[in-house]
């Protein structure tokens, strides 16, 4: 907000349409304190409990890429923005977040927006429509809408954990925001928009675009058949795709409340149309029912025509008027009410809305959709998203200890080639291959600045642009990479040739080292940024520069802008122009060194008054000669702020000073690690994309203990099932050079269920009526994977997981509302699957009172089926066993 708000200030500064605003007459500003920001404590945050926020394991970028893209030039699109850089915007003024407008939207699908990271949101508001600022334009009143609306979404930081380390990894939580969101009226006039899963469900319904039913009067026209009654009902007619309903009653079909029949009997202004026969009606609850197949006709009379097909028997139906033939006002129509998608809507409109209990959220979930904005100096208004990423905690005390935690992470977590200032680049030549590789010698430039590449870049090279050297006597073996327009040179050229990663001497880097990251604090103040912005624009008079010189100062010797200088400042008249801003955001390493810095500054989001009010003088403000544009825009300012309804909620420092990390560049910077497992299966390497990588948690006795109190049963009777279960294979395993994966033993029967038996004949070994076929544990991810591959959630669902062998389709009872999450749980961490077990056993009376009986036969009924064969008498011994009875 601070840099568009400043923009729009300078816009101000142009003059007024006031003609009694006067000119300033001294200055007058906030005096800095002088003292530099202490680092934030925890005695600084307000307690919240984050005890169950999990770390991030995903990330996303906000908007789908319209073409194939990477973590660099995912920086380098930022340059496109109309305005609202980081850590300066377009003027060089501060801003804690960076700008998705229609400058960006060439190379985006900026139609919705997603959340970048795991987490859980915290707090949000929707306005029904945006607030309005009103202006004075050539002395015409002009209202310019604002979005007000937003998202602020929580997460948790931490490294891997290492493995046989008792210690935590080191932990931060951050926050994502998403301002300027689309307006709630805009969901009202499109149902079939997509909304937040945040939101609350409401009695109201839309067909989902998705819905299949094919309609019998106009074959390309698809949605849900509505029917004549609750059970065994004939088609009455369609809702399109699209359709808004209101439904009443219980049960799989439900009664429609908006829609007064169906769609062929209505008029153009939704009114039912048509006439039935009162001798062929009986009436039912207050209304009345076809005693037969009942034919509507267009007029009272029976010789004109029908519309459309017969009304089956047993319609409810309402009418009015008198006579032989009654006017048709209402017929009772029911939908399936699991087919329809749930219209949500905010808790409240208009208002901020803090969750008393926090919604979890992925990484790619939607948070909203881009919003519209208009500056004061626009014509018109645009969509515009502020996206922005910050910590109330101690960033630099957390990057510290991750680096000293990297170093005893695996190598596989260095992702990232540095290739340091200096690096030689060899312009490509047509002989360069694998016989004869480029040489140091050969035609080359320089490089002249650090760049980390993503090891996802290199590996997505073409083969015409790798050059694999092996190792000889006296020589290393090393790697040639072709990489075109990646780094610069001395007068910022972009370079095209080939680069050397000598194997085992240029250093691989792992995100969590946080290599060229700096943690900056500032605390220049308003006045000074605008004095500063101001003066480099020659907008001051000689007499105002006299005036507002020391402030401008100041804002020049900002410790942002000191840094900056030394990336963006090209000419070296020692300013920040927009150009050299976006000149700079354009070549990689650049780009990437600014989102490189942290910054500690106050945040735009905390309103106060004071500090607005310190720039009246510069705007010529004062009572007997008020700058009303001014004014306004401080009130637009004020309406544009929420830090103080949310901050002591949600563990946010209420003075707002937090530090502020660039939001695309923390999300590039590990959205490329390994998220999943890969183990051989017949010898090729397969990753798992369906799972979450395990992060090495173990059920603990604490954990078996708080288990046993919440079933009321004792320790040893889970640990007897866990033993049956799994007992020598354990929750996980790993074969040679495999990760770790969650033990699985593949149910060819169910799976068979699950898709009608149609692989039976292709597929025998894993489709089949008959149980049985299991193989080695060893084999179970083989069949898996086949399974998936030919219908991925049935795969998932016939299989049992983990610790407890809970089978995938039953994982509703283990509390998970899709078999996807139950399964990257099980993966995730062995924790996962004791709490798994005790929702599954709490969901079923029969589990939950035999366990507490020690009831093994009717418990191993239940768990493992009347075919289970032995496993009530298992369980017994390993209790047994565990009592030392």
């Amino acid at each position: 907000m601070a840099d568009s708000a400043f923009k729009r200030l300078t816009d101000l500064f142009k003059g007024s349409d006031e003609s009694e605003a006067g000119k300033p007459q001294e200055a007058f500003y906030p005096t800095p304190d002088g003292k530099p920001i202490s680092a934030t404590s925890a005695k600084n945050l307000p307690a919240v409990d984050v005890r169950g926020l999990r770390p991030v394991t995903h990330w996303s970028h906000p908007f789908r890429a319209k073409e194939k893209s990477n973590p660099l030039l995912q920086l380098t699109h930022l340059a496109n923005a109309n305005a609202g850089f980081f850590p300066l915007g377009a003027g060089g003024l501060w801003h804690g977040g960076i700008h998705f407008d229609s400058g960006t939207a060439g190379v985006l699908e900026q139609t919705s927006v997603h959340c970048v990271a795991d987490g859980e949101v915290v707090a949000y508001r929707t306005d029904k429509n945006s607030a309005k600022t009103e202006y004075l334009v050539n002395k015409v009143s002009v209202m310019k809408p604002f979005s007000r609306s937003f998202v602020l979404v929580r997460h948790r930081l931490e490294p891997p954990r290492i493995a046989g380390k008792k210690e935590l990894p080191p932990s931060l939580i951050f926050y994502s925001l998403y301002m300027h969101l689309q307006d709630g009226s805009v969901y009202e006039e499109k149902p079939t928009v997509e909304r937040p899963s945040f939101w609350l469900e409401k009695a109201t319904y839309v067909v989902p675009m998705t819905a299949k039913d094919k309609s019998t009067v106009s074959p390309e026209l698809m949605g849900l058949n509505v029917r004549h009654q609750e059970k065994k009902g004939e088609v009455l007619g369609l809702l399109p795709r699209g359709t808004a309903v209101v439904v009443s009653g219980e049960g799989d079909y439900r009664r429609l409340e908006n829609i007064p029949g169906p769609l062929h009997l209505l008029g153009a202004t939704g009114v039912l149309l048509g006439y039935v026969r009162m001798d062929q009606l009986e009436p039912a609850e207050g209304q009345y029912r076809a005693k037969v197949r009942l034919s509507v006709y267009a007029e009272a009379v029976t010789a004109s025509k029908t519309l459309g097909p017969k009304l089956p028997k047993g319609t409810q139906l309402k009418i009015s008027g008198e006579g032989e033939l009654r006017k048709l006002e209402f017929i009772a129509q029911f939908v399936h009410f699991k087919s329809l998608q749930s219209l949500r809507e905010p808790e409240r409109f208009d208002e901020v809305v803090v969750l008393k209990m926090p919604e979890s959220i992925s990484a790619g979930d939607l948070v909203g959709h881009i919003g519209m904005y208009q500056d004061y100096a626009a014509a018109h208004p645009e969509e515009k998203l502020h996206l922005e990423i910050f910590s109330g905690d101690d960033v630099e005390a957390f990057t510290a200890k991750c680096r000293a935690w990297e170093l005893e992470l695996p190598s596989k977590e260095r992702t990232w080639l540095k290739l340091a200032k200096g690096t030689v680049v060899v312009a490509h030549q047509e002989r360069f291959g694998d016989k004869q590789p480029p040489a140091a010698s050969d035609a080359h430039a320089i490089s002249d600045a650090n760049l980390l590449v993503p090891k996802v870049v290199l590996d997505g090279l073409a083969s015409t642009h790798k050059i694999v050297v092996p190792a000889s006597d006296g020589r290393k073996a090393c790697n040639w990479y072709r990489l075109d327009g990646l780094l610069n040179d001395a007068t910022n050229n972009l370079l095209t040739g080939w680069v050397k990663e000598e194997v085992g001497v240029t250093p691989w880097v792992s995100p969590w080292a946080w290599d060229g990251y700096e943690v900056i604090t500032d605390y220049t103040s308003p006045p000074e940024f605008m004095a500063s912005f101001l003066r480099s624009l020659k907008r001051l008079t000689d007499e105002q520069l006299q005036r507002y010189g020391p402030m401008a100062d100041a804002g020049d010797k900002g410790p942002v802008k000191a840094r900056l200088l030394d990336i963006v400042d090209r000419d070296g008249d020692k300013k920040i122009t927009a150009e050299e801003l976006r000149a700079a955001i354009r070549i990689p390493a650049h780009a990437q060194a600014m989102s490189q810095l942290v910054i500690r500054y106050e945040s735009e989001w905390l309103y106060k008054p004071h500090e607005w009010d310190a720039l009246d003088e510069i705007f010529g403000h004062c009572g007997s000669t008020p700058h009303l544009n001014w004014l306004a825009e401080k009130e637009r300012i004020k309406q544009l702020s929420w830090w103080a309804e949310v901050a002591d909620k949600v563990g946010l420092p209420k003075d707002g000073k937090v530090h502020h990390l660039h939001s695309i560049g923390l999300a590039g910077k590990f959205n490329y690690l390994k998220k999943h497992p890969e183990i051989f299966i017949n010898g090729v390497k397969i990753e798992l994309g369906f799972l979450d990588l395990y992060d090495g948690t173990v059920i603990e006795e604490v954990d078996y203990v708080v288990a046993a109190a919440v079933l009321g049963c004792e320790v040893e009777a889970i640990k007897a099932v866990a033993i049956t279960e799994t007992g020598s294979i354990g929750s996980y395993f790993a074969g040679a050079g495999d990760d770790k994966v969650a033990a699985i033993l593949f149910e060819r029967h169910y799976f068979h269920q699950l898709t009608g038996g149609r692989f039976d004949g292709s597929n025998p070994d894993i489709s089949s009526p008959v149980r049985g076929g299991y193989g080695v544990h060893s084999a179970q991810y083989g069949k898996m994977v086949r399974a998936y591959r030919l219908s991925a959630d049935d795969a998932l669902k016939s299989a049992s997981w983990g610790r407890f062998q809970i089978m995938g389709r039953y994982f509703s009872n283990a509390g998970y509302s899709s078999v996807e999450d139950f399964v990257r749980d099980i993966n995730r961490s062995e924790k996962n699957h004791l709490k798994a077990f005790v929702s599954f056993i709490r969901a079923d009376s029969i589990l939950s009172s035999a366990i507490v009986k020690k009831d093994w036969l009717r418990f191993a009924l239940r768990y493992n089926g009347p075919a289970q064969s032995g496993y009530d008498e298992k369980m017994r011994l390993n209790y047994n066993e565990l009592k030392g009875i």
